[in-house]
């Protein structure tokens, strides 16, 4: 995990990390970061981090702080300074104990490396030298397969073929329940040495470009053999603190076949929402999702879509808690593609909102990975209570910027003023100004500005019936009589003279008592 709240240099770390690793002899899986300590510390208690390198100087909490933290929660992780100063013995003295090595800003790629291979050999060093070994080798081997089973999927060139998948058929597995957290390979990788299986199967793990764990089975094709075998792992996984179910695909007779496979092990395992299983062969479920005959999707995909462009919260979570239950699949029937529908339906409706708040709400969640309705409910919930809180931010922020907006208007509206000049004023963009005045004061700018104007001049005829017309014009921003008249009219749907003659004490008359 690379920890470092300048994003440009947590992208380059990344990069260097690559290429150092390009051939997989280093065998490091998909590189984690973080821009603080706080979202470090939160990713580490979720998923494995085996090196750290993180930064020294950072914003609330400092990279010597997380360091100290993750030694005393989790001291087998390999902890890496990573810092601009450049005084050897001050680096030396302010890191705490623990750390493996620093690196100086800029990195270089040998140093790099060689720290790295520092790390991993203090890792490997709990093991014996066999299983030691063993288990690169396994890194260095899953690496590979992972590399070039992803770049299928993204459907770009395909590095080398991955070695050693020499079996007759290959099979792909996805997991879930908890088990997005790379603990899951660390428990196959005990388990199949526990248990191995006969016939020679081989194993990859590796994360797809979701980043969630992908078992790659090469072996011979025996479906029934692969499903005793995965469930007594599944077993032993819970009997180790890993709940967990699995989708398997069906038996496909080239590695190039991996994007379906890997479809067809998703679409199993998103059984699991509405039925409980342990292993769900592809086999056992329909090609494509059923829905029900009613279309519950189509009749209430409007009133959903409404919904979120008005905004209605209330009528939001009224939809989610109602559709994504037991109960609603149960009363109506609703069948798993129903569900996907509602999901992909809501998920839209979610980014696109996010989208117009210039939110990122980052990759949705993959539907096969949701181990129950409830998860999924709760998945949505918190999204929506992440728009809201953002919508409560903007609408504070759009209340100060009209204010300030109409408040200026109101200042200078007896000048030759332009939208122009408030846009400047509230630091926006003439064309983004003009949307927006439009959109909080539910009027055009100069129809705002116009009532402004009229409003005031018909003030000043109404204290004064005495005054000219010319002078009025003048005083709330106009040069020609003609124009201010015929706004005036438009506005008021009546002559400026004429409201000067109808009030009793009118031009040139006196007032009269009794």
């Amino acid at each position: 995990m690379i920890v470092d709240d300048d994003p440009l240099l947590r992208s380059a770390m990344v990069k260097k990390l690559e290429y150092v690793n390009q051939d997989g002899d280093l065998g490091l899986a998909p590189v984690l970061t973080a821009g603080t300590a706080r979202e470090a510390l939160a990713v580490i208690r979720k998923k494995r981090v085996d090196i750290l390198i993180t930064d020294v100087q950072m914003p609330y909490q400092s990279g010597l702080e997380l360091i100290d933290t993750v030694h005393k929660e989790f001291p087998q992780i390999q902890l890496v300074v990573l810092s601009g100063y450049s005084y050897y013995d001050y680096m030396r003295s302010a890191i705490l104990s623990g750390v493996t090595d620093y690196l100086l800003k800029p990195v270089k790629l040998l140093q790099l490396k060689e720290i790295i291979q520092r790390c991993i050999g203090n890792i490997c060093g709990n093991l014996d030298p066999g299983e030691a070994q063993s288990a690169q080798n396994q890194a260095t081997l899953s690496y590979q397969a992972g590399k070039y089973c992803n770049s299928m999927l993204m459907g770009s060139q395909v590095s080398a073929r991955p070695e050693g998948l020499e079996n007759s058929a290959f099979f792909v597995a996805l997991f879930s329940g908890g088990s997005s957290d790379e603990r899951l390979f660390e428990l196959f990788r005990q388990f199949s040495q526990k248990e191995p299986q006969e016939g020679g199967p081989v194993f990859r793990y590796f994360q797809d470009v979701n980043q969630d764990p992908v078992l790659l089975v090469n072996s011979q094709e025996d479906p029934e053999c692969l499903r005793a075998y995965l469930e007594a792992f599944c077993v032993f996984a819970a009997e180790n603190g890993l709940a967990c179910r699995c989708g398997v695909s069906q038996a496909g007779g080239d590695l190039a076949q991996f994007p379906e496979l890997h479809r067809q092990a998703g679409y199993a395992l998103a059984y699991q929402i509405i039925q409980d299983f342990t292993v769900k062969m592809a086999g056992e479920v329909p090609e494509k999702p059923e829905r029900s005959p009613e279309g519950l999707f189509h009749k209430a995909s409007r009133r959903i879509q409404a919904a979120f462009q008005s905004r209605n919260f209330g009528q939001i979570y009224a939809d989610l808690n109602e559709i994504f239950t037991i109960e609603f699949v149960s009363t109506r029937q609703a069948a798993l593609g129903d569900i996907l529908d509602f999901y992909n339906g809501f998920s839209d409706q979610i980014h696109q909102l996010a989208t117009s708040l210039q939110m990122d709400l980052g990759r949705p969640k993959s539907f096969t990975l949701f181990a129950s309705l409830d998860e999924l409910r709760s998945y949505f919930q918190e999204l929506l209570y992440r728009l809201q809180q953002q919508i409560e931010v903007e609408t504070d922020k759009n209340r100060y910027v009209i204010t300030r907006a109409i408040s200026y208007m109101e200042r200078h509206y007896n000048q030759d003023i332009s939208m122009k000049d408030v846009a400047a004023a509230v630091n926006m963009s003439y064309t983004y100004f003009s949307k927006f005045f439009k959109e909080q004061a539910h009027q055009s700018f100069s129809e705002y500005l116009a009532s402004i104007r009229m409003r005031e001049a018909k003030r000043l005829i109404e204290e004064d019936p005495s005054i000219k017309i010319k002078e009025v014009a003048h005083l709330v921003g106009y040069e020609s009589v003609y124009s201010f008249s015929r706004a005036f009219k438009q506005y008021y749907k009546a002559s400026p003279t004429s409201l000067v003659t109808s009030n009793p004490s009118g031009r040139g008359g006196k007032k009269t008592g009794c």
